[in-house]
């Protein structure tokens, strides 16, 4: 008879806690892959930044100045290229969680399983 109880208590708590347990897990995942991707989209932006630092830093004459110009333009087309593609892969990442989560409540219904 104890342990009927203890496994109807069990099962209830299961039923009670397991989705909130998976969304959880969940998360902290998601928050995991969003984290990294940040880290690395800001050490592009900063690798980027530190070049052109540089080589503004090495500009001695009219062609020096001239052919930072002509790459600035260069540079500016590719940042414009990289903010496109990290927002997609933001908007990829965010999709992926949103429908991680949809098929997690899903499942979590009454009756879905």
């Amino acid at each position: 008879m104890t342990n009927d109880v203890l496994a109807n208590m069990s099962s209830q708590y299961q039923n009670l806690m397991g989705p909130a347990l998976k969304a959880n897990k969940l998360s902290a995942a998601n928050l995991e892959a969003l984290v990294n991707f940040q880290m690395s989209a800001l050490q592009s932006y900063v690798d980027m930044a530190m070049a052109r630092m540089k080589a503004a830093a090495d500009i001695s004459d009219p062609a020096s100045l001239q052919t930072f110009l002509t790459s600035q333009a260069e540079t500016i087309s590719s940042l414009n290229q990289k903010f496109m593609d990290d927002s997609k892969a933001l908007s990829d990442l965010m999709g992926r969680f949103k429908a991680e989560f949809d098929k997690l409540i899903k499942e979590s219904l009454p009756g879905s399983k």
